[in-house]
């Protein structure tokens, strides 16, 4: 991989994402410090290093006609990278300290009590805000009664050695995975 040749996260993301929107004419505003512009794009090149090759080349294809300016070609918004990398590949909950410290607070608590773990880290991992309004709490309550339900259903076919498909396989894993995860955050408040 890259990190053989001694190329950074930021290296990656300069060498397919920010150099080639640079190559085709992205710049700062006239007056707009050198060193400033340029902690800005390493800002940026940071929080985007955990997009994919794949997902920086996509978000390339996207940013390339986003350009500010009445030309069309002053640097983009921090944030209207964040949105389009977020639509690209969600960013994990665990490199978003400020989210995932929901899971370590009595809200993270609540939902493992509930049995809804795993229908609020999906909620998280979608919108990248907690379900405080009475339809979001609604939405992931019927989430996790769907979660709970296929789960028992596809661990019922396993105790009986009942074959079951590699979408329900991947699902259950899914499950497992994202449970795992999300009661690491809550678990890391306990012990704290």
């Amino acid at each position: 991989m890259t990190e053989e040749r001694g190329e950074t996260k930021r290296d990656r993301v300069r060498r397919l994402l920010l150099t080639p929107l640079a190559d085709i004419g992205f710049h700062w505003k006239r007056g707009t410090d050198p060193a400033e512009g340029q902690n800005r794009l390493d800002r940026l090149a940071d929080e985007l290093a955990y997009l994919s090759d794949r997902d920086l080349g996509r978000l390339f294809e996207c940013m390339r006609t986003k350009g500010q300016g009445a030309a069309r070609n002053l640097w983009p918004a921090h944030a209207t990278f964040i949105a389009f990398a977020q639509e690209a590949e969600g960013r994990p909950l665990a490199e978003m300290p400020g989210l995932a410290s929901w899971f370590a607070s009595r809200a993270g608590r609540d939902a493992l009590e509930g049995d809804r773990l795993v229908a609020e880290f999906w909620f998280w991992q979608r919108y990248h805000c907690p379900p405080v309004r009475d339809h979001q709490r609604r939405l992931v309550e019927t989430k996790a009664a769907e979660i709970r339900d296929r789960v028992m259903r596809i661990r019922d076919k396993l105790r009986r050695e009942v074959q079951i498909d590699e979408v329900d396989r991947r699902y259950l894993a899914r499950v497992e995975r994202d449970e795992a995860a999300a009661l690491a955050l809550v678990k890391h408040e306990a012990a704290a």
